[in-house]
């Protein structure tokens, strides 16, 4: 069934239409094609993801909404029906070269993010023609599919750690390699579809948790902290927030509960905190560390520092929300 006929079929009269920046373009045409049988609102918001489907204001006065780009989150409890139109990259064919540096193990498991699953399935048979195994691990309820890892989420790579030699992951960036590195003690490999080679990450990983904890040391001697919650709904985690900001007044320090939909630099310079922990994306403490002027912790980092101290750095995971 079409995602038309899905709507018709739910009696929906009021859509919004939630459209990646990358697709912006097109929004004439999506419009127009909706607005045939629907009366049809564009967020012209950029969302994160299917953990953000925007503020109550947006989506109170809809009877659906319809996200482009991403794949469902299951155990998310949404308010409002939501269809989801996965958009999934062609599939690039490669050269079965670069993948002998792999063959020296037994098995491998495999991991991508949604945009690049088919992608992801194509290298699977590429593997087993070379005679190597490869696993895609069961995934969380968080996840819509085994194999798939999310900036949150690496539920694929505990699932299977113990099954296989090596993992790969099939992507154009860095950061979910790195983050299926700190969830296994096993090789990690990137395939980059952009260059169309295979890199081990090992050096890329040592050079991140240094980076990190030279900023994140900061906060030992912070006074005065920010417990910071983001409100998307996919994102809300404040019996966490609590937890960690009781444990603050425990270890003597100033702390406030703050939220926030979109984290913004100057909203955090104005407060006057000298540290803060932010309980939403952990991509927003890592990705945008350098907007910051204070360190901004993930749930994980915080604990290492003043918890439960500890010299392994370990990757803040979503696995539900509030």
């Amino acid at each position: 069934m079409d995602v038309i006929e899905q709507l018709k079929a739910m009696n929906a009269k009021r859509i919004l239409l939630q459209i990646p920046d990358g697709l912006k373009p097109s929004a004439f045409r999506l419009f127009n094609m909706f607005s045939k049988d629907f009366n049809v609102i564009i967020s012209s918001q950029g969302f994160y993801g299917a953990c953000d489907i925007g503020n109550r204001e947006i989506y109170d006065n809809v009877d659906c909404i319809v996200q482009f780009g991403h794949s469902e989150i299951p155990n998310i409890k949404y308010p409002k029906p939501v269809i989801f139109i996965e958009y999934r990259n062609d599939v690039i064919e490669l050269d079965e070269s670069i993948f002998y540096d792999l063959k020296k193990y037994n098995t491998i498991g495999l991991l991508s993010s949604i945009q690049y699953y088919d992608e992801m399935l194509y290298v699977s048979d590429i593997l087993k023609r070379l005679g190597i195994k490869t696993v895609i691990g069961k995934t969380d309820k968080r996840m819509k599919y085994p194999g798939q890892v999310l900036g949150c989420n690496f539920s694929a790579v505990h699932s299977s750690a113990l099954d296989v030699d090596a993992f790969l992951v099939v992507s154009t960036g860095m950061f979910h390699a790195i983050g299926a590195q700190l969830a296994s003690d096993k090789d990690v490999y990137l395939l980059d579809l952009n260059e169309r080679r295979i890199k081990n990450i090992k050096n890329d990983v040592d050079l991140f948790i240094r980076r990190r904890y030279l900023r994140i040391s900061r906060a030992l001697d912070a006074r005065k902290f920010c417990v910071l919650m983001d409100t998307k709904i996919g994102q809300y985690r404040r019996r966490l927030a609590e937890h960690i900001y009781r444990e603050l007044l425990s270890l003597g320090k100033d702390a406030i509960l703050v939220t926030a939909d979109n984290v913004n630099p100057y909203d955090i310079e104005n407060l006057r905190c000298d540290a803060v922990v932010f309980t939403g994306c952990p991509r927003v403490s890592l990705d945008d560390e350098e907007k910051f002027s204070v360190p901004v912790l993930t749930p994980q980092e915080f604990k290492s520092l003043f918890i439960k101290r500890s010299n392994k750095y370990i990757m803040d995971e979503i696995v539900s929300v509030d």
